[in-house]
């Protein structure tokens, strides 16, 4: 028999992780964190809810698998922000370009050293004692996010991971949701980002609501924008994104300028694309070669580099979930006060990662699962009961580390 243990996640936007395990073989799905760990020891996270609990990963106690790994959706930090603290050398994999992108982060500095770590092609399964793992690529703002299906030889499990409908490789998303049909699934983990907010859709600064873009119309209105400015366009992405950042590059391209990046955007660029920087703050080209002809130049500048904009030619910087990401990090009214203070317009241009509201209930009925957990979400019972109204499935939100069999509690009900 296998069981299913929710160890985190159920009502907050990441952090979620699932395990399913036998008597000899255990899997976990994501090993994120989505709090603030800084005061904590591992002991004391563990006792608070913000890390998972299991302790004979993190210290030096018994563990009962013989057989056992982590797969981890995406590089995003609320989904693999905690393998930093294990310290039994228990098997990690990833899809094959976030595999490469964690080792590059690694190389920079921007992530801690992992052991462990293996890439996991898609659509190959691969077997962890009873329980075989398959990952899909799918599409989230992370490029090299997977859906995870789990088979025990018997019954079939999947995890969507962080997905969405309206962004450049949604098809990829319907395939993988017509082959978890296929299978007939027990369990269907869904994420219920959309469904957190009041909103339709998650604002990041609560003064001035941007109109929510997909990847696509975000580089026609970026486009735009270029074609209107006199003077210097100052653009702050998110480095993970790397699609993302390509695309900023194609998009200065044909308004007619190059895209200056800092060393490790430009790395992430060269590595995980095929393109190649323009140029290279520092490096190939300087701040004030830029302040010379500025409507020539884009210039790629994060948060903590804030400093270098004083004094140049600005007409607009973007905000492109970039890091901070909104309200609630402090840092966030940090950088807009900044700005205003040296008067620098900020424009908010941003793309979610995650599938709108019904974009979410058409996923779920194109997998039509026999039961469905909504999570990673602020408000998990909301999703819960447009899920209970508009599909077939039995719809359960469980409580944390309990053990659960999804079949014998779908026959009871």
């Amino acid at each position: 028999m296998t069981t299913i243990r929710f160890l985190n996640g159920l009502n907050t936007i990441g952090g979620n992780i699932v395990e399913f395990a036998t008597k000899t073989s255990r899997v976990i799905m994501d090993f994120g964190v989505a709090a603030d760990l800084s005061n904590e020891t591992v002991s004391s996270a563990i006792d608070n809810g913000k890390l998972p609990h299991v302790p004979e990963l993190f210290f030096d106690q018994p563990d009962v698998y013989t057989h056992e790994a982590i797969f981890i959706s995406h590089l995003h930090i609320d989904h693999m922000g905690a393998l930093q603290y294990l310290k039994k050398p228990i098997p990690i994999y990833l899809s094959e370009p976030s595999y490469k992108l964690y080792q590059l982060l690694i190389k920079l500095g921007i992530e801690k050293p992992v052991a462990n770590l293996h890439p996991l092609a898609y659509e190959q399964p691969l077997t962890i004692g009873d329980l075989t793992v398959t990952g899909f690529h799918s599409d989230h703002d992370e490029p090299g996010v997977m859906a995870l299906l789990v088979d025990d030889g018997s019954r079939r499990y999947a995890h969507s991971g962080d997905v969405r409908l309206n962004g450049p490789h949604a098809k990829r998303v319907h395939a993988w949701a017509k082959r978890f049909n296929q299978e007939k699934l027990s369990l269907f983990m869904l994420e219920g980002t959309s469904f957190s907010f009041d909103t339709a859709a998650p604002v990041e600064d609560q003064d001035h609501p941007s109109i929510p873009l997909t990847e696509m119309s975000l580089q026609k209105q970026f486009q735009t924008v270029l074609a209107e400015s006199p003077t210097l366009v100052v653009i702050n992405p998110y480095i993970r994104n790397y699609e993302r950042l390509a695309s900023f590059q194609a998009s200065a391209h044909t308004a007619g300028r190059q895209l200056v990046w800092e060393p490790d955007d430009a790395a992430v660029l060269t590595t995980m694309t095929d393109q190649k920087p323009d140029a290279i703050l520092g490096q190939t080209i300087s701040l004030t070669d830029i302040a010379r002809d500025p409507q020539h130049y884009v210039l790629q500048n994060s948060f903590d580099h804030l400093e270098r904009l004083t004094d140049m030619p600005i007409t607009t910087y973007i905000h492109s979930n970039g890091e901070p990401l909104g309200d609630y990090d402090p840092r966030f009214a940090q950088l807009k006060d900044w700005l205003e203070a040296h008067h620098i317009p900020l424009q908010f241009m941003n793309a979610s990662g995650h599938a709108s509201r019904e974009d979410l209930i058409t996923l779920a009925k194109e997998v039509n699962p026999r039961t469905i957990v909504p999570w990673h979400s602020f408000h998990p019972e909301r999703e819960a009961e447009a899920l209970d109204t508009q599909t077939n499935a039995a719809v359960v939100l469980p409580e944390r580390d309990l053990y659960y069999d999804f079949d014998e509690l779908s026959e009871d009900e």
